[in-house]
């Protein structure tokens, strides 16, 4: 087919591996290429694949879909914990650096 009947390429996707009452566990294993996979199964997974998983796959399409930053990330204490608003909500987003995965909690709000 030539490039007018080419499907555009697949978006990557965020997959929930476990959720619950108030929790979710996301892999973000679509988004890896090749090589970062490679030294996942190799257990060489240094600093920048961490913070890519973090900052350049999770923070980013979080922000896409027009969550905002309250506390965290890069510029403020734990670089692997963020907090969001989301609408009424706050969810807690952290990185587990052993798992590859990034938890998000909706944190209990005083009333």
């Amino acid at each position: 087919m030539g490039i007018f009947g080419s499907r555009p390429p697949k978006e990557p996707k965020i997959r929930v591996i476990k959720q619950g009452a108030g929790s979710r566990i996301l892999d973000f294993s679509e988004f890896m290429d090749q090589e970062m996979k490679q030294r996942i199964r190799k257990g060489t997974l240094d600093w920048m694949d961490k913070v890519n998983i973090f900052e350049a796959f999770y923070i980013p399409k979080r922000e896409s879909e027009g969550w905002v930053v309250i506390k965290g990330g890069r510029n403020d204490g734990d670089r692997f914990k963020i907090t969001w608003q989301v609408g009424d909500d706050v969810i807690v987003g952290q990185y587990n650096d052993l798992e590859w995965t990034v938890t998000e909690r909706l944190k209990k709000q005083k009333k």
